[in-house]
């Protein structure tokens, strides 16, 4: 991970706030609470006696007792709620070079701006990369993000898993899951890093405001006792879901190392590991004699934390399912592009949502976007793994239908804390194919939002990247995308029509319009609260 790429995710993360405690995740909790969810059974001793898959910080404004925090989650896994995954791609993206302009006076304004970085339009040609239309907008899709069979850039350029080729931003948009928004940002925006971020993670232009939109909403509609509500894949808690009392919690990882021993006993001495999953797994595969409940319930938990190590430690291959006493057997994963960062936590929130935990938000932040310089080295790589990430994440939360219809009550969206430019910054190297050029800060950014309920489409109007369309107009260097949408009209669609609640209680700033779509649709999302 590159210097700046930390410094931009570090803006995403509550600093002056430590967490309160620490709490163990129990597999117990992850397989739906298997010995029931009445008191006697949500105490310390009966959930970790089937082992820990991880811990979570816990920040707000009090302490919060074991038995106080399980009664919560486990009456919350009762109910199906929908759930928001937030993703922060840290550094400004560049929407331009993702989402581009397809109609030929905008696109011949875009190549002209951009000569050494900008897309063809069509197949690549060498190192010059392509783009294939939106459906019948205006507006293209960069093929680093395309899927293979749609004509994209293959995954394996980047050194991605060949089966992710299934997946880019085409198959989701095609098959209306995939809203796509140009140009948004808040009106009084800044291009600085700092401001502008916490302008969109507070949804407040006061910058003595400290929690964030989203630990608004927790506040008003969550539960004083699930810290598990909103969840930060994270090392240290989101500024978006930074509450003032409701308790929220961050989770680094899920490490799940399954039966792994390390070993420097007798009789070889060596140091080193066993790797016992498959012995155990196997054990968890024999029925109980007689009615052997807690033998059958402890072997199905051993089952259960197998299957679940193998889907975490192997982001790329598809685990065989076996039968095993317990009720959950997870079907094969689907195959993410790499086990990087990324596809990693992306793994992390599908588990969580599935386990039913109440968890109505989790947040991920994703850096290195800040590509003044060698953008199409940095960023092309990006966008093939982002768009190839999110299809298989949407596929992984399709294939754990089993639980209830997961994959119809979560849904992503995707923001940066503002765009480019449209003019490159110059090429210094001047010995083609390489490049240096990359773009400065600039206004609108592209935002998506994706999930079976949400609205496909074209979800916001195009300004156009004409000259004359640009704010300041007509001059090059520093024109900016002219903001047709605010940020926080998006942000009252997820609250009133996905998440549920007003909107006016949990985002400031005044005044806020709906929503305005380029297609002529409505709203963000098909199925109401």
């Amino acid at each position: 991970m590159r210097c700046i790429e930390c410094e931009e995710i570090e803006l995403a993360r509550v600093r002056d706030q430590r967490a309160e405690q620490q709490l163990p995740i129990p597999y117990a909790a992850l397989d739906g609470f298997p010995a029931g969810r009445s008191r006697s059974e949500l105490t310390r001793r009966r959930l970790l006696q089937w082992g820990v898959a991880g811990m979570a910080s816990i920040y707000g404004a009090k302490q919060l007792g074991w038995d106080q925090v399980w009664e919560a989650v486990a009456h919350a896994e009762e109910t199906t709620n929908n759930c928001l995954v937030l993703l922060y791609l840290a550094g400004g993206n560049d929407g331009l070079n993702v989402v581009l302009p397809w109609e030929s006076t905008d696109y011949a304004a875009y190549i002209k701006a951009r000569p050494t970085i900008g897309r063809l339009q069509g197949d690549n040609v060498g190192t010059k990369s392509g783009s294939r239309q939106m459906g019948s907008t205006p507006l293209a899709f960069a093929n680093p993000t395309v899927s293979t069979a749609g004509g994209g850039t293959s995954a394996t350029t980047y050194g991605y898993a060949a089966g992710s080729d299934a997946y880019g931003f085409d198959t989701l948009y095609n098959s209306g899951k995939l809203a796509v928004m140009h140009a948004v940002d808040a009106t009084k925006y800044t291009l600085s890093h700092f401001d502008n971020s916490d302008i969109w993670f507070e949804a407040s232009y006061d910058l003595n405001t400290k929690t964030g939109w989203l630990g608004r909403w927790i506040d008003k509609y969550g539960d004083p006792n699930n810290p598990l509500q909103a969840i930060s894949i994270d090392t240290a808690l989101s500024k978006s879901i930074r509450t003032l009392s409701n308790p929220v919690s961050a989770i680094s990882s899920l490490p799940m190392g399954g039966f792994n021993l390390a070993t420097n006993a007798p009789p070889s001495g060596s140091t080193g590991s066993f790797n016992g999953n498959t012995l155990i797994n196997g054990l968890a595969g024999v029925p109980a004699s007689g009615s052997n409940a807690y033998l059958t319930r402890s072997r199905g938990t051993y089952g259960l934390a197998y299957q679940t190590y193998q889907r975490l430690s192997g982001l790329t291959a598809s685990p065989t399912p076996t039968a095993t006493p317990t009720s959950v057997v997870p079907p094969p994963a689907p195959v993410y592009p790499n086990t990087s960062t990324l596809s990693t936590r992306l793994k992390t929130a599908a588990t969580l949502l599935a386990a039913n935990l109440g968890t109505r938000v989790i947040t991920i932040h994703w850096g290195g976007f800040d590509t003044h310089t060698n953008q199409i080295s940095v960023q092309d790589k990006q966008l093939s793994e982002l768009s190839r990430a999110l299809g298989a994440f949407q596929a992984d939360l399709l294939s754990r239908d089993w639980t209830g219809g997961l994959a119809d009550r979560v849904s992503v969206l995707v923001f940066s804390e503002f765009g480019r430019r449209v003019q490159e910054t110059p090429d210094t190297v001047k010995d083609p194919p390489s490049n240096d050029a990359g773009t400065d800060h600039g206004a609108g950014g592209v935002m998506f939002a994706m999930g079976n309920k949400v609205k496909g489409g074209l979800a916001a109007d195009w300004p156009g990247c004409k000259p004359a369309d640009l704010i300041p107009p007509n001059n090059g260097p520093q024109g900016n995308l002219a903001v047709r949408t605010d940020y926080r009209s998006v942000y009252r669609a997820v609250v009133s029509e996905w998440l549920g609640g007003d909107p006016d209680a949990v985002i400031g700033g005044g005044a806020i319009a709906e929503l305005h779509r380029g297609d002529g649709q409505s709203g963000l999302y098909n199925a109401a609260t």
